[in-house]
């Protein structure tokens, strides 16, 4: 595409279930405060819904209708002997739809996130096809394949025209599952904090439900699951027992049954909370931990809680994933599985980890990783990219 300064697309984002600060919505309703954008979110189903609700009814606007967060139908495809027919059905009323909000003067960009979309690239009309790839699509937590799954993205990586994934991992492996012979631009964008909401300039109260709960406290914000390193975490509360784990947010079934039997009462499960309300919990923490699992899940991730503690200041524990070993001695490193190695970094608090010269470099350190920048990044990616670097692997800002 040609560089056209000035120039004015309309955007579609695809976010299915997308958190508030996932990359895929948080891009979107970045881009959305200068230029027209529809973010589709989770279908509505037919079936459950045992009705055919109203257009009107799945569509929200914000900042005077330059952001729409729409919810296509969904005929089940899983009817016995009319599912295509069903398949066709919904992609059809997705496209009319789309038309409906979106004006046709302008050109679109069509962003999709997972494999399973591979069937609707260029069906909206779109200038741009990008698959913005946030985590390994077809693998599950624990780093398993999922059925189909991989077969799928090699579709859609056969459609789009590019590709923007968080990691160099993560882009190596989608250039391997490429088909051979098909040039397609990968580009790295790490994902980004919101600078407007996670700011340690503001003067954050203690929440209510963690002034109950005992200091020292070591925070795990986020999607509580198997992808944890149960082990490490488990011994260093043993070596350390003065600790209290606290988890907010999210959990996989079980995982409250885990945490009582591997940690006992120094460990406390909290629901999920607003956004805004997050940066409160990690002022009031004493460390703040992103103890995942080194597995093949993982390792392409690019953990988005590891940069909103920094940019908070706060200390933060965690094991090597590749795309924070950038921050370097902004984080305290642990070894997978040894508690030994928490449990020293735990043991260093009270000295060099609360020294004011720490809580600047670690805001420092993610200084180039606010929503804005990436949001910038991501424009010039996506519009600005010219044949002499359609060859380029990868595009780390």
């Amino acid at each position: 595409m040609k560089e056209q300064d000035g120039k004015r697309f309309n955007w579609i984002f695809f976010a299915v279930s997308a958190k508030p600060t996932s990359l895929r919505r948080a891009l979107a309703e970045r881009i959305g405060q200068e230029e027209k954008v529809v973010i589709i979110d989770l279908a509505v189903s037919v079936r459950q819904e045992r009705s055919v609700p109203r257009f009107l009814a799945r569509t929200r606007a914000f900042l005077g209708n330059n952001i729409i967060h729409y919810r296509p139908l969904h005929f089940p495809e899983k009817f016995l002997g009319i599912g295509k027919i069903f398949n066709g059905l919904n992609e059809m009323l997705t496209q009319r739809e789309i038309d409906q909000l979106l004006p046709p003067q302008l050109e679109r960009i069509v962003c999709y996130d997972s494999p399973a979309q591979y069937s609707l690239v260029k069906k909206f009309r779109e200038r741009l096809s990008v698959y913005l790839a946030i985590d390994d699509r077809t693998l599950t937590v624990w780093g398993d394949p999922i059925n189909g799954e991989s077969e799928a993205e090699g579709r859609l990586l056969a459609k789009v025209d590019q590709v923007i994934c968080v990691s160099k991992p993560l882009a190596r492996t989608l250039k391997a599952r490429t088909p051979e012979g098909r040039t397609l631009p990968i580009y790295v964008l790490p994902n980004g904090y919101d600078e407007r909401i996670f700011d340690p300039r503001i003067d954050h109260k203690e929440p209510s439900p963690l002034k109950n709960i005992q200091k020292p406290r070591v925070l795990i914000s986020g999607h509580v699951s198997d992808r944890m390193d149960w082990d490490g975490i488990a011994a260093a509360s043993r070596l350390c027992p003065e600790w209290t784990w606290v988890f907010l947010g999210p959990a996989d079934p079980g995982m409250e049954n885990k945490i009582r039997y591997l940690l006992g009462p120094r460990a406390v499960l909290q629901p999920p909370i607003s956004v805004d309300a997050v940066p409160a919990w990690i002022s009031h923490s004493d460390i703040c931990a992103v103890p995942y699992r080194l597995n093949e899940f993982s390792l392409k991730s690019h953990p988005l809680k590891a940069i909103e503690y920094l940019a908070m200041g706060r200390p933060v524990l965690s094991t090597r994933i590749p795309a924070l070993k950038k921050y370097g001695g902004a984080i305290e490193w642990v070894i997978e599985g040894k508690g030994e190695s928490y449990a020293k970094v735990l043991e260093n608090y009270e000295g060099h980890l609360r020294d004011r010269k720490l809580f600047y470099l670690r805001q420092k350190a993610v200084a180039r990783d606010s929503l804005s920048i990436r949001a910038d990044q991501f424009k010039r990616m996506v519009l600005y990219s010219s044949k002499k670097n359609v060859e380029k692997e990868t595009y780390d800002p």
